[in-house]
């Protein structure tokens, strides 16, 4: 079985690899994290970063926070139930000082 491909990054590189220390995948090029498909999201209850597009706006992409809800069996967040397509890691918070 082969792994499945991220997508390709705003850069326009299709290179990438996972980062050793956390599992991440990454632009070889810029060093940006990138999103991979559905199928490959944790169902552990991880809240991820997800991206698709909304019921009653099928042509506009969005951004939101989920987490597999294992006893609905569904990614679960606020608001009605998103046409998912791709996810990945939530990115680390800022540094304060």
């Amino acid at each position: 079985m082969t792994e499945p491909t991220p997508a390709k990054c705003h850069c326009g590189s299709s290179s990438w690899a996972r980062d050793l220390d956390d599992n991440r995948c990454m632009c070889m090029s810029c060093y940006r994290p990138l999103w991979m498909p559905m199928e490959t999201a944790p169902k552990d209850g991880t809240t991820v970063l997800v991206y698709g597009c909304w019921p009653d706006h099928p042509t506009v992409p969005d951004i939101a926070f989920a987490y597999w809800d294992e006893d609905d069996q569904w990614w679960a967040f606020d608001g009605e139930e998103m046409h998912l397509s791709y996810w990945m890691h939530r990115p680390e918070p800022p540094k304060l000082d």
